[in-house]
């Protein structure tokens, strides 16, 4: 929940690293909240672009463009590279029954080894190591 707070939703402009007002601009009326009938829970819907209500406050701005521009830049880099594994997260967490099998740390899913690109996942309360090592395949390759 932590690492969502910090990325956010780059569509939605949601979470820290996409918090427009710290350059300057201020984005209302992005989306709209509604019950969903069959839940009863409510559920957030993106607004036509053409609908929100931006206002330049540069009083308000703490982050200059250069670095602003960087991290767009890096998430893009990011979106770019992991597009199929976020389409498949995205699929898995669409499914009803995998909502129990969520990560419970702060680094699932975003540490990868630096010798195989395998993931790495939680070996004991605080450590972590790569998956794929569990299968030797570290000694097989030298």
């Amino acid at each position: 929940m932590v690492e969502y707070m910090i990325r956010g939703h780059v569509k939605r402009g949601n979470g820290i690293i996409n918090n427009e007002l710290y350059i300057g601009r201020l984005v209302w009326n992005r989306q709209r909240y509604l019950r969903d009938p069959s839940t009863g829970r409510r559920v957030s819907r993106m607004n036509v672009e053409s609908e929100w209500i931006v206002t330049e406050v540069p009083e308000l701005r703490i982050i200059d463009d250069e670095l602003w521009q960087a991290v767009k830049a890096r998430q893009s880099e990011i979106a770019d590279k992991y597009v199929n594994v976020i389409e498949t997260v995205r699929e898995a967490q669409s499914n009803r029954l995998n909502g129990l099998h969520r990560p419970k740390s702060l680094f699932s899913g975003l540490i990868y080894c630096d010798v195989c690109g395998g993931p790495y996942s939680l070996r004991g309360q605080d450590r972590y190591a790569c998956s794929a090592r569990v299968t030797n395949a570290h000694d097989r390759t030298g």
